[in-house]
């Protein structure tokens, strides 16, 4: 990624005319979702003027309800706790954060009264919805933009990303970089109504599709929108092959001179994969007393001291 157009592209999203028509944006999208005065729990790590973050607790005060910001305490005791102790109807975070709060909840037998989830961040993948929808019998909806900035370029109804043409130009390409047809499957890139010289691809595949969309509204859709990190396939597989495990609560995969680097957080006594090979891994059984942000802080037991999670 350009990472100077990158930064460009946030400069513009961040103008105030901007940043005011978003969360007018927003606000349209969240009414038939958020009722009034009900908690709507903001997963997000940071919050910045002009984020993500800031545009949706601007938009979901409009609509009458009641922000809940996750503050500076990341730890996934805290995220549970808030859910629960807010009485969250709806919950807005990146797929990882709600599929670990899912486990959580799961784990902790604790009652949440989610109805409502909003990814955002990167894709929801199909199997990642189905696992939301059976952990929380909810409704599952979308952002699409650049990652968690105040670039919102879409929404999703049930059936696609409909796409905010008025401020983004969504355009699917091949390999070589050439449009493809729509409904054929390429990686998806945007610029700013009117300045193609800051297009940019965040990595991202999809269909376009011009049909009619079921839920009524008009305009193009993104479908079959995925997650495929062209630097390393590989490790972006691995890792979400682990995200899919509900014995896993956390983990960070990377690499490094010496290798593959691994380093998870896990329910004691649940049934793990079968692990890549690595350099370096490390295990911490997940512990709801001495919880702590992960993977900010060191992982202070090894997997030699756990003989279980060989």
């Amino acid at each position: 990624m350009n990472r100077q157009v990158y930064n460009q592209i946030l400069e513009l999203a961040s103008e105030h005319a901007m940043r005011e028509r978003t969360a007018a944006y927003l606000t349209e999208q969240l009414r038939p979702i958020v009722g009034q005065g009900e908690p709507v729990l903001l997963c997000f790590h940071q919050r910045e003027d002009g984020d993500l973050c800031s545009l949706m607790e601007q938009a979901v005060l409009a609509c009458g309800g009641r922000p809940v910001p996750l503050g500076e305490d990341h730890r996934w005791k805290t995220i549970l706790r808030q859910a629960f102790t807010s009485r969250a109807v709806t919950v807005v975070g990146t797929p990882c954060v709600v599929l670990g709060l899912c486990k959580l909840k799961k784990a902790m037998s604790i009652p949440l009264y989610i109805r409502n989830v909003i990814t955002a961040g990167y894709p929801c993948t199909d199997w990642m919805k189905d696992g939301i929808a059976q952990a929380l019998d909810c409704r599952i909806f979308s952002t699409m933009g650049l990652f968690t900035s105040g670039v919102v370029a879409g929404f999703s109804c049930g059936h696609g990303i409909h796409l905010r043409t008025s401020e983004y130009e969504i355009q699917v390409l091949d390999p070589q970089g050439r449009p493809l047809p729509d409904g054929e499957l390429g990686r998806w890139q945007l610029w700013p109504v009117g300045r193609p010289e800051l297009s940019i691809c965040p990595g991202e595949y999809g269909r376009m599709d011009r049909s009619p969309c079921p839920c009524g509204r008009p305009g193009p859709r993104l479908v079959d929108r995925r997650h495929w990190d062209a630097g390393d396939r590989q490790l972006a597989d691995m890792a979400e092959s682990l995200l899919s495990w509900t014995s896993i609560l956390d983990f960070s995969l990377r690499r490094s001179r010496y290798g593959l680097e691994l380093e998870m957080v896990v329910f004691p006594g649940e049934k793990l994969p079968k692990l890549p090979a690595c350099a370096r891994q490390v295990i911490r059984p997940w512990d709801p007393e001495t919880d702590e942000p992960f993977p900010d802080v060191p992982v202070r037991k090894n997997i030699a001291e756990y003989p279980d999670y060989h």
